[in-house]
């Protein structure tokens, strides 16, 4: 931080009352050679200087690798898209079992007693392609669906 451009910038300049800090402040950066501004954000006072000369200073300044690129680990999602995700299995005649990460995952971010909660867990039930495989394994209004510890009459 020491190599780079510094700006000394004193705030609240519209309720100062003794200028002593101020001063001392002003001092100390023209000490070390800082480019000092007053500002009033409350009152917009020397705010536009500001802005002004912070945008010219930026314009000058040359883009930094701030990480020397071997020191960089690159971390990826693998692609899920091929991945089914999640099992339907047929129980008995009137109830199915689904299972997998995605829809465990899933289940773990809903409350089943929350309206809203409950519409997302429908849409991403529908959304993950579940509600095709069962209606594919022969799924029936009123059957029971088991999701984790949780079960659903199934309908339209």
């Amino acid at each position: 931080m020491i190599n780079k451009k510094q700006i000394v910038v004193a705030t609240k300049m519209d309720i100062v009352q003794d200028d002593t800090n101020l001063k001392e402040l002003e001092k100390l950066a023209k000490e070390k050679n800082l480019e000092f501004f007053k500002i009033s954000s409350a009152t917009g006072e020397g705010l536009e200087e500001l802005i002004n000369h912070v945008s010219d200073v930026l314009k000058t300044l040359k883009p930094e690798e701030i990480f020397e690129s071997e020191d960089i680990k690159l971390y990826t999602l693998e692609d899920e898209k091929d991945e089914v995700g999640f099992t339907v299995e047929k129980i008995s005649e009137n109830e199915y079992y689904v299972s997998g990460p995605k829809v465990e995952n899933l289940m773990r971010r809903v409350n089943i007693s929350d309206t809203e909660s409950f519409a997302y867990l429908q849409k991403n039930l529908k959304k993950l392609g579940i509600e095709d495989e069962l209606l594919k394994q022969g799924v029936k209004e009123g059957d029971t669906v088991r999701i984790l510890d949780w079960h659903f009459e199934y309908y339209y």
